[in-house]
Order: structure tokens, then C-alpha cells, then sequence
């Protein structure tokens, strides 16, 4: 299985963000995340945070933070990447209508590249992640955000990268 290892310090986000229930998380019927992320698009409500970066670095990230052990729901977020190439000038406007700021924890992440043309490549990669990388490495999935990277200017065929934080166990 290919991957690379990648640290990363703490990361800010602006994201919209849902509440899904668990039980969706291992259904692979269930095209709820899909769902809104075509409700966003067409509604136009992706685009305008994208224009917040600066040209050729509006990669767009499906942020998903696990859900407790009492809870009932995983929240999952659409959004881009704070940083030094983020017009920050404009977040407050946004997070009045609706949009979140995410916040991540510094992480070691397993970091895939997902080869595809819709989301069954990611399904492939989770599922290639526990019954291979798991087993062969000795890391497991930690408690943290993972992400899907949807690059702007992605090599060919690549439909994502997916961001799983990890810890030896």
C-alpha cells in the first residue's frame, strides 16, 4: 500500500459543517456526505470560500472529526485551509453566515492518494487502511480530524488524498 508519513502542526480551517449520524460511517450505500456536498455546490456556497486563497492554492478539504464514544453523531466539514495565503480580511463575514472555524491538533498523519473518478476510491483506501497499513505497521487511527484533500492542481486520475492521523499502538 502506497503512503507517506507527514507531521503537522496545529492547522486552522473555515468549513461548513454537519452533523451525520454514526451509523452512516459503515454504509456504503448511504450518500449522505455526497448529498451535501452537492447541496453546498449548488447552492454556491463553496466557491466563495475557495476565492479566499490565493490562485492555484484553493484545495478544498473534507474535514471529519470522529465522534465520542456517547455521542451519537460525527460532524464533517467542507472547507479550505487557514493560513498565510488565506484573505483572512473576510472570515468574520463568513463565520456570521453559518461557516465554522475547525481546528486540528498537531498530528502524524498517514497520508494516501486516492486514483479514481468518484468517491468509491475512498471507500477503497478506508478499507485498505485497516485490513493493510493497520496490520503491516503497527499505527492505528487516532482520536483526531482526518481529511480528504481535493487538490486544485492535482496530477491526473487523482480524485483526493486522504489524511488519516495515526499513533503506534
Amino acid at each position: 500500500m502506497d503512503y507517506r508519513m507527514v507531521h503537522k502542526g496545529h492547522q486552522q480551517f473555515i468549513a461548513l459543517v454537519k452533523a451525520f449520524p454514526n451509523k452512516i460511517s459503515n454504509d456504503d450505500n448511504d450518500h449522505s456526505i455526497p448529498d451535501f456536498w452537492a447541496e453546498c455546490s449548488e447552492k454556491n456556497l463553496i466557491e466563495p470560500i475557495r476565492l479566499l486563497r490565493a490562485e492555484g492554492k484553493r484545495d478544498l478539504y473534507g474535514l471529519c472529526r470522529p465522534a465520542g464514544d456517547s455521542e451519537a453523531h460525527f460532524h464533517y466539514g467542507i472547507g479550505i485551509l487557514i493560513d498565510a495565503d488565506t484573505d483572512i480580511t473576510k472570515l468574520e463575514q463568513f463565520t456570521n453566515n453559518g461557516y465554522s472555524i475547525w481546528e486540528t491538533e498537531p498530528a502524524d498523519y498517514a497520508v494516501f492518494k486516492c486514483f479514481g473518478s468518484d468517491s468509491n476510491c475512498l471507500g477503497e483506501t478506508w478499507s485498505k487502511f485497516f485490513k493493510e497499513f493497520v496490520p503491516q505497521t503497527g499505527y492505528t487511527q487516532a482520536d483526531d480530524t482526518d481529511y480528504e484533500i481535493y487538490l486544485e492542481n492535482g496530477e491526473s486520475g487523482l480524485f483526493c488524498e486522504l489524511w488519516v492521523p495515526v499513533k503506534k499502538s
